[in-house]
């Protein structure tokens, strides 16, 4: 049954890759889906073959949980943080009935049912604690500094406009992220980030999923994607 839901697991993801690399060609967030699915295989598989220790295993998902939320700037594997994070989610339910049921045909059943959801409930889990996460390192970065978070508004040839974040909602990983031509990931027509950080001082930096933190920009990169007239209101 385990190896079923991998499999399931592995062309959903295919797909999701494919409608990624089809909406922006220009970005390599494709191989985030993919990525995912390996982390989430190895962690599964690990529940379910893995003797039950006492609490050994659950202890190493915490770990990845905490790690997840805590390291910066992985070098040489992007969306590093998010795989991780999504992987150690989806395991909380697997371990909690494997752990708890015996074994029957039903058990069966419920694991099958489980594994549909869990991947889905990781990555809400993941957007909804990008709130949290970027609302933490905008005020580490902003060292006491006053600030506020600015989001493309999307728009095709707009010149780089930006509004401040209306609400936490809006720092959601389903919607702090834009396909194609913005969010700091297209190649279309204009690039925009995905947030920028702006500082009472005038510091500007922007949101990296790939390092999980804010990245300051340059003077001369401000200049030339005309970000040097930034407020915040």
């Amino acid at each position: 049954m385990i190896i079923a839901i991998v499999i399931l697991e592995l062309i959903a993801c295919f797909y999701l890759a494919v409608i990624l690399l089809i909406g922006d060609p220009g970005s390599h967030i494709f191989i985030a889906p993919l990525e995912v699915w390996l982390a989430c295989t190895t962690v599964q598989l690990a529940v379910h073959y893995v003797p039950r220790g006492p609490y050994g295993l659950l202890f190493t998902v915490a770990l990845i949980l905490l790690g997840s939320v805590t390291f910066e700037g992985i070098g040489g594997i992007p969306y590093f943080h998010q795989t991780l994070f999504i992987a150690g989610v989806t395991a909380l339910p697997q371990i909690w009935w494997e752990w708890s049921s015996k074994a029957t045909g039903d058990r069966a059943i419920v694991l099958a049912l489980i594994g549909l959801v869990s991947l889905p409930l990781g990555f809400t889990a993941w957007s909804f604690a990008n709130i949290w996460l970027v609302k933490a390192k905008a005020a580490s970065v902003a060292r006491g500094e006053s600030y506020c978070i600015l989001l493309s508004d999307g728009k095709l040839f707009s010149g780089g406009s930006y509004q401040k974040a209306p609400d936490d909602w809006s720092l959601s990983g389903f919607k702090m992220f834009t396909g194609r031509g913005a969010g700091g990931s297209g190649l279309c027509c204009q690039w925009d980030f995905h947030a920028l950080l702006l500082t009472g001082n005038n510091q500007l930096f922007n949101w990296s999923y790939k390092s999980q933190r804010f990245d300051k920009v340059s003077e001369e990169s401000r200049r030339l994607l005309s970000l040097d007239h930034l407020t915040c209101p």
